[in-house]
């Protein structure tokens, strides 16, 4: 009896020895997994709910619905990313507009219109 327990003993620890040794060792997978592992441990802050603000602010400043007759008055200048011809508006095509002076231009902000001194980017009238 001794002997058939010796036996199978050896033979599971032979089988286990084999396998473990048989089994591939990819070094450039263990370094994918250690990137993305310390890639998720920095980033992770995002969507913990206990740091929130980090997460919401960064999604404000890239996703947030500007309101011009709420938020800005004349003055002001214009924020950069809505100087661009995108936002520009010809005021013959709006009867409510009024003709521009020289070096001034109507832009369209999410409903809005924004009467710009072109030369500085400060606000001159907004109409909500």
């Amino acid at each position: 009896m001794n002997k058939v327990l010796t036996t199978i003993a050896l033979s599971l620890s032979a089988f286990i020895a084999t396998s473990a040794m048989a089994a591939p060792h990819n070094h450039q997978d263990n370094y994918r997994y250690a990137q993305q592992t310390k890639w998720d441990q920095r980033h992770d802050h995002r969507w913990d709910n206990n740091r929130n603000d980090r997460y919401e602010n960064h999604r404000n400043d890239h996703n947030q619905r500007v309101n011009p007759s709420r938020e800005w008055r004349s003055g002001q200048y214009l924020p950069s990313k809505f100087s661009s011809s995108r936002y520009q508006v010809n005021y013959k095509n709006h009867r409510h507009l009024s003709k521009p002076a020289k070096y001034q231009q109507w832009y369209q902000v999410n409903g809005d219109y924004v009467l710009v001194n072109e030369r500085n980017n400060r606000i001159i009238r907004i109409i909500g």
